[in-house]
């Protein structure tokens, strides 16, 4: 009696599954092939018993059998599976290897069952394949599987001609999972009268098809003025295949320069237009870079359930688009006065401020008519006491940040700031180095902000 039979087991289970037969519970009367597998040139041949403590002993006997049946296959596909028509990365290759391993063992059809006994306890299965008969079925299905990919292949190709790029891609992709399980083959077609490797043009051919798709940007390159770009920066971009067709609903990944180890991902309009909007990047690198491409995994992802598919392209690397951005930084320029009877600067505070800007952001202006900014720190004494040899003064200091046009950005003053030395200049000093400690740590930020 010829069967067909659908074998559920994972790779651990195909080389573990099955079990011995305990020969202390073998009846004397049992069959030859009960005690012993016979063993044959021209069939695979398995053996299976099962306890007849539950209804359906019956059906797991034959499990069992075919079970045995399919850890044959596996090891004969192991052994034969070298994936030479289609190399793709090692990856893959693994995943595939043991993917087509359990694929061609796992459907048994077309066994007959030669004999069965079985005691008051047991119930035993003799179950044949002819090798040959399974080489012919699984050679069939082979056929018919090229057979669909190559339909698809070819309407695929219609559709690309028309300039509908993502029936096109859809038909491919589709054509793929066709033949997901026999990669391993040597599948060939005949194209122009020559006969050439499927697998792999069919591979070429998506590559080749992703690979045209164009992301077009509205500028060869982006300037960027820190002091003048005050906001946040759009870009909108337009996204079209080699033809021109916009790609709707498409999926697109970008990374950029100064956020190493982060993506951000899109989705096309209809109209194939995405949107960046720029955030401003706090550092001292006058090029940045945008890259743009394709999202391919996800694409595929949308298209196809098949595991063997999502793997193909788990690594692919798409054609990238990079928008070049050029900055230009702040400049910057710092005033100190401390006023007393005449207004007299204090070079070490200038400096310090002038080495938190630089190290931050910011450029120093070398001309003063070049500054984008101009920062003026203005001390006056407000109190001054001499007590048991020791100065003390009290000073209020204006802080005021203009820009370019002369408009007050920032203005804040600060009361309270106490000095005390030897004598009034070393009293000046140290109310001087409480402004700095006071503009580290309260106004430093605000004073950034305000200028970016």
């Amino acid at each position: 009696m010829k069967k067909a039979f659908l074998v559920i087991c994972s790779s651990f289970i195909l080389l573990s599954c099955g079990g011995s037969k305990n020969s202390s519970t073998i009846p004397a009367n049992a069959p030859d092939w009960v005690q012993k597998t016979p063993l044959s040139s021209f069939n695979y041949v398995g053996i299976g018993m099962a306890p007849k403590t539950s209804s359906d002993y019956r059906e797991k006997a034959q499990k069992m059998a075919l079970t045995e049946i399919s850890n044959s296959i596996a090891v004969t596909v192991s052994s034969n599976n070298s994936l030479n028509v289609f190399q793709y990365d090692n990856t893959f290759n693994e995943f595939y290897r043991m993917n087509s391993m359990v694929s061609s063992a796992s459907f048994i059809e077309g066994f007959d069952v030669i004999d069965n006994f079985e005691d008051k306890n047991y119930y035993y299965v003799y179950i044949s394949l002819s090798k040959q008969k399974h080489e012919n079925l699984k050679r069939a299905r082979i056929r018919k599987a090229l057979e669909s990919s190559l339909f698809k292949f070819d309407y695929a190709k219609k559709m690309l001609e028309q300039k509908n790029f993502t029936e096109g891609i859809k038909q491919q992709i589709y054509g793929l999972e066709d033949i997901s399980e026999v990669l391993n083959e040597d599948l060939r077609f005949t194209e122009n009268g020559v006969e050439k490797p499927y697998i792999s043009v069919l591979m070429n051919t998506i590559f080749s098809t992703f690979n045209q798709v164009e992301i077009v940007f509205p500028f060869k390159e982006l300037n960027i003025n820190h002091a003048k770009d005050r906001m946040e920066i759009s870009i909108f971009p337009i996204l079209a295949n080699i033809q021109g067709e916009a790609l709707g609903n498409f999926p697109l990944k970008s990374n950029y320069s100064w956020l190493p180890g982060q993506s951000q991902f899109w989705k096309t309009e209809n109209s194939g237009v995405f949107g960046i909007n720029l955030s401003r990047n706090f550092n001292k690198n006058t090029r940045e870079r945008i890259t743009t491409y394709v999202d391919v995994p996800t694409y595929v992802k949308s298209i196809s359930q098949n595991n063997v598919v999502h793997k193909i392209f788990e690594n692919y690397q798409p054609k990238k688009f990079e928008l070049p951005i050029n900055k230009t930084l702040p400049v910057f320029e710092v005033n100190f006065y401390a006023v007393n009877q005449t207004k007299k600067r204090i070079t070490n505070l200038e400096e310090q401020i002038n080495g938190l800007l630089e190290r931050d952001f910011f450029t120093k202006a070398t001309n003063r008519k070049k500054s984008d900014f101009q920062i003026a720190i203005e001390s006056k004494k407000v109190e001054n006491l001499s007590v048991n040899g020791k100065t003390s003064i009290k000073l209020e200091s204006k802080i005021t940040i203009t820009n370019r046009n002369k408009q007050i950005i920032y203005q804040e003053t600060i009361h309270n700031l106490i000095g005390i030395g030897n004598t009034l200049e070393l009293a000046e000093q140290d109310a001087v180095n409480s402004l700095l400690d006071k503009i580290k740590i309260v106004y430093y930020n605000p004073i950034v902000q305000a200028m970016l």
